[in-house]
């Protein structure tokens, strides 16, 4: 295996790397500026949530599309496409003077960024040969990472010294970067084989993920919203289910069932994967409380607690390609999934007001496996995909991913609101207690990825990582 890229491929996943922070960047870093807009807009900070809530719901329906559209007129056509409404919803946003405009402007700019995240991973997917996957992945997993914890301290700079436009002005310079470098550099990508669109599968995979994460919303705000988010969930699921045996009928499905049927996809994306994603993206939701709220962190010591674990992320970026070499998919997942749980157990029960610097040791061993696990789980989910599955296969992913990014928050705060009551405190009061109960589920949550993990095949991705298995026939199981 290769680890060092080739230019034109390195510049293809910077391209994309830059969107894909765009789009991550703006869910956390407009969550500070509500209440400035609150203001601006004569209402409530309250009901400003439904500008955020609009945007995820826009970019869950549309998701299912993105790889029927990306093959009807070009990934790279779409790609850019996606990328200048999503700059143009950024401007429209930040000309906005009452909450309707507001809304109607986070509704174009969701429906953007569903076309722009899936189909910029299918554009590098595309053009990466299997060989430079590593190399790939581990620059465009950075803004995965990075962008959660980044968005506050950027939100409140703005909002600080600017004002609360500038939050999607930021958007602009590279918006516009990235579609004149995605028109210049990224080669001419040929459209797919023309395809009916599957209407009806279209509205139930839309209706089940819409279902399923405004659902997820309502069980989070408190408890006395459980009828109405397990009725919306459970609605979603029933579409769910009725999706997927539409597609296993229909001549021409939405999006193909076949990625599913590769074991490393199905492991990486809805099995282990999702498991192993729920403590980590609960994490940016519960440790800010912890710091701040319980422990009376100022919000400068904890940006910078939050920070250490990105830095750990990056401390082991360039050493991703040589693990997996040296040590293959399935050893680098099982280790870098116990350092990163064993961590999170010791942050919870070490949290303190005099353990500062420990949590900061902590929580920057914690980023560095992250950093390996994120990197292995992203790539490994396509090794054995084909070109012709690519399309479908970065739909399924991203459905994914959103979907176990929302469950991870959602099960936070429902455990947040339980273990308050079951410790006799009122819905929403937070304690030492409580925080480190609620890290300590999740994390034994996340611990039981090991077991499907380590039901891997030794040889699981040799091709893309390029590490030799000692094993008779391993050659002949990669054919």
């Amino acid at each position: 295996m290769k680890t060092a890229l080739h230019p034109g491929t390195r510049l293809t996943a910077l391209i994309v790397a830059s969107a894909t922070f765009m789009g991550q960047l703006d869910t956390s870093v407009v969550l500070v500026a509500l209440p400035q807009m609150a203001h601006a807009f004569g209402v409530r900070p309250v009901a400003l949530s439904i500008g955020i809530t609009i945007y995820i719901l826009a970019q869950a329906a549309t998701l299912p599309g993105s790889g029927w559209v990306a093959d009807r007129f070009g990934a790279r056509r779409v790609f850019a496409c996606a990328l200048a409404g999503f700059t143009l919803a950024s401007v429209l946003c930040s000309a906005c003077h009452t909450l309707p405009q507001f809304v109607a402007a986070r509704v174009l700019q969701g429906l953007a960024a569903a076309l722009m995240t899936p189909v910029a991973r299918l554009v590098l997917l595309q053009v990466t040969p299997k060989e430079d996957l590593v190399p790939a992945m581990t620059i465009t997993t950075v803004p995965m990472l990075v962008a959660p914890t980044l968005g506050p301290p950027i939100g409140g700079l703005i909002v600080t010294y600017l004002s609360w436009p500038w939050i999607f002005l930021l958007n602009v310079p590279v918006g516009i970067t990235g579609v004149v470098l995605a028109l210049k550099f990224i080669p001419r990508l040929p459209a797919a084989p023309r395809r009916p669109f599957d209407h009806l599968g279209f509205a139930l995979v839309a209706a089940a993920t819409g279902g399923i994460l405004f659902g997820l919303e309502e069980l989070s705000e408190s408890v006395v919203s459980l009828r109405v988010g397990a009725g919306f969930m459970l609605a979603g699921a029933v579409c769910g289910v009725a999706a997927l045996r539409h597609m296993r009928s229909h001549a021409h499905p939405l999006v193909a069932l076949t990625p599913l049927s590769r074991r490393t996809f199905m492991e990486c994306t809805f099995i282990g994967g999702s498991i192993v994603r729920l403590p980590v993206r609960a994490l940016p939701f519960v440790l800010p409380l912890l710091f701040q709220v319980v422990l009376g962190f100022s919000a400068l010591r904890a940006g910078l607690l939050l920070l250490a674990t990105n830095g750990g992320d990056l401390l082991l970026k360039g050493m991703t390609a040589h693990s997996l070499r040296r040590w293959g998919f399935r050893t680098v997942l099982l280790s870098s999934t116990a350092a990163m749980m064993a961590a999170m157990a010791a942050c919870a029960l070490l949290a303190g007001p005099s353990t500062y610097w420990l949590l900061f040791a902590l929580l920057v061993v914690s980023g560095a496996a992250r950093s390996l696990l994120f990197t292995g789980i992203s790539t490994l989910a396509f090794a054995d995909i084909t070109p012709q599955e690519l399309s479908s296969a970065s739909v399924w992913w991203n459905l994914g991913v959103q979907m176990t990014g929302a469950l991870g928050v959602s099960l936070a705060a429902i455990l947040l609101n339980l273990v308050a009551l079951a410790l006799g405190q009122p819905v929403g009061h937070l304690t030492l207690r409580g925080c480190q109960a609620v890290l300590l589920i999740m994390t034994a949550a996340g611990l039981a990825a090991l077991i499907t993990f380590a039901r891997l095949p030794r040889d699981a991705g040799a091709r893309v990582s390029g590490h030799e298995v000692d094993r008779g026939g391993a050659d002949e199981a990669l054919e």
